[in-house]
């Protein structure tokens, strides 16, 4: 009954009739304290169906740990809720397409793009950013309070959209400057090139990091920097060593 924390109930919607309305006022009749807030989820089914152990269609935590990284299914559920109380399906051709397109294709890409050839070619050292360079960084910047409030507002399909969008735009950014091709001639030209990659990862690992907890720890690990947090977003890296890079 303290008052020194806050209580939440997390709770499905065929229960919501009971719990937000007779079980408040059984509470208050015992004198207990009651819920803060109530957040209600819809179902969870998979491939369209509803979980079944004889229809084959149920899964257990610790058989899907077995075989797959939990990180994923965090970011296919996130990618997939909002504020509102709606089913999600569990749809595993769509989970495999968005982790390779969303997680592997464009996040770990980026990283993978920037990281083995800094630490390789120009000693792991990052240089200073040049005016493209540092409006790519401020626009990943502008999305912070945007962010924020998404995952404050329980949007976070919205977030995960946004971060996308942003993440989409980072690897333009690479496919224009080909820092692969610029190496071989100009390499303080790919120093700054890479460097903004790297601060645009940062950021990005910043907004991902309440869904990504583990892939954001080897980040911080790679970047050789303390855990981030989203009062870190208008910082940047300039002329710092990185450690080497490590496949997420």
């Amino acid at each position: 009954n303290s008052d020194e924390y806050e209580l939440y109930h997390f709770i499905g919607k065929d229960i919501m009739y009971f719990h937000a309305l007779f079980w408040p006022a059984m509470l208050i009749s015992a004198k207990i304290k009651v819920a803060n807030k109530l957040f209600v989820h819809g179902f969870l089914t998979v491939n369209g169906q509803k979980m079944s152990k004889s229809k084959g269609t149920f899964i257990k935590a610790s058989t899907y740990l077995e075989h797959l990284d939990p990180e994923y299914l965090r970011y296919y559920y996130a990618s997939k809720l909002t504020a509102g109380i709606e089913d999600i399906d569990l749809n595993f051709d769509d989970f495999l397409s968005k982790v390779n397109s969303d997680v592997v294709g464009k996040y770990a890409n980026l990283a993978s793009r920037s990281g083995p050839m800094l630490t390789k070619k120009l000693d792991g050292m990052l240089g200073k950013l040049d005016e493209e360079g540092q409006r790519l960084v401020s626009k990943l910047q502008q999305a912070k309070d945007s962010i924020i409030a998404d995952y404050e507002g329980l949007k976070y399909s919205s977030a995960i959209r946004t971060i996308c969008a942003l993440t989409d735009e980072c690897n333009r950014y690479v496919d224009t400057n080909q820092p692969w091709v610029t190496i071989k001639t100009e390499p303080e030209k790919t120093r700054q090139v890479l460097t903004a990659v790297i601060n645009a990862v940062r950021i990005l690992t910043i907004y991902l990091k309440p869904v990504l907890p583990v892939c954001a720890a080897k980040i911080e690990d790679f970047l050789d920097v303390e855990p981030l947090c989203f009062g870190d977003v208008g910082a940047i890296l300039q002329e710092k060593k990185i450690n080497k890079f490590s496949r997420l």
